[in-house]
């Protein structure tokens, strides 16, 4: 494959995803500052290894992840101006590695280019003419596939009534999880493993007298139960405390729950890359 015939493959696919709306809002809109938040956010999000010599075309060869989205933070924006261009002028000539980053963003594959890339090309599905369309000369005559009978407008309603049935029962039961079945009679909250339970403050399950309710924590804050999951873009987002030797995170700041003199911190670089990736002592 080409370099020409790549950067044509790439930018089709671009054209197609904004058809489609599958894109995000930064490349929707492309400006260089847009296209740097989108690279922060792709960057946080991970990349696979064979992305890492796209990102080095930009911003140099880092030691890990986390290197990589500092200095991409810091970066000017300017960086990705003639991408900028190119998505809006595609006559422009531009350097590959402008291409490379568009693909990694959009996630186009195969990626990044290499002269050995092939072209994919799917067969073209073979389409039998209407029967009102065959001839003695047509392919498939004598082969003829009766059209199915609609659907009854009354089987019709059958159907979507069922459906509507189960859309609001499945509604029901998430609202009632979320919500942690909250009646709106309780009026205390006690701690329970990762999230707050509403209780009547008669209730002495922990030995002490239960705080007054708060429906903001009882519904959004929680512990989170599987920390690998956080990556860069969980910085600024996720909480944390250091409490009897180790590190517990929480989807939102305030008290820490089994201290409330204690304050949850905001999670940075530096506590993500030591708790969470294991990549700095």
């Amino acid at each position: 494959m080409s370099e020409t015939e790549y950067k044509e493959l790439v930018l089709a696919y671009y054209d197609e995803q904004v058809k489609i709306g599958a894109l995000s809002s930064e490349l929707l809109s492309p400006t260089p500052g847009n296209i740097k938040a989108k690279v922060l956010r792709t960057c946080g999000e991970g990349f696979d290894s064979k992305d890492e010599k796209t990102l080095q075309s930009f911003v140099g060869r880092k030691a890990d992840v986390g290197e990589y989205y500092k200095v991409v933070e810091i970066s000017s924006a300017d960086l990705y101006r003639p991408l900028v261009k190119v998505l809006k002028e595609r006559s422009v000539n531009t350097n590959l590695r402008n291409i490379d980053l568009l693909a990694w963003l959009i996630d186009y594959k195969p990626r990044p280019y290499h002269p050995s890339l092939k072209i994919n090309i799917e067969p073209t599905a073979l389409v039998t003419p209407p029967v009102s369309e065959l001839t003695d000369d047509s392919p498939g005559v004598g082969i003829i596939t009766p059209p199915q009978p609609p659907v009854k407008p009354k089987n019709r309603i059958i159907l979507y009534s069922i459906l509507l049935i189960l859309i609001s029962i499945a509604i029901y039961f998430a609202v009632k999880k979320d919500t942690h079945q909250l009646t709106g009679t309780e009026g205390c909250m006690i701690w329970s493993d990762d999230h707050y339970n509403p209780v009547d403050c008669s209730d002495k399950t922990s030995g002490i007298k239960p705080p007054p309710i708060n429906r903001q924590l009882v519904q959004n804050f929680k512990r989170i139960t599987k920390p690998d999951t956080l990556t860069l873009y969980s910085v600024g987002k996720v909480w944390y405390a250091k409490y009897n030797g180790r590190v517990e995170f929480f989807t939102a700041g305030g008290a820490y729950p089994l201290d409330t003199n204690r304050r949850l911190l905001p999670m940075t670089i530096h506590i993500l890359q030591k708790f969470v990736l294991h990549t700095v002592n």
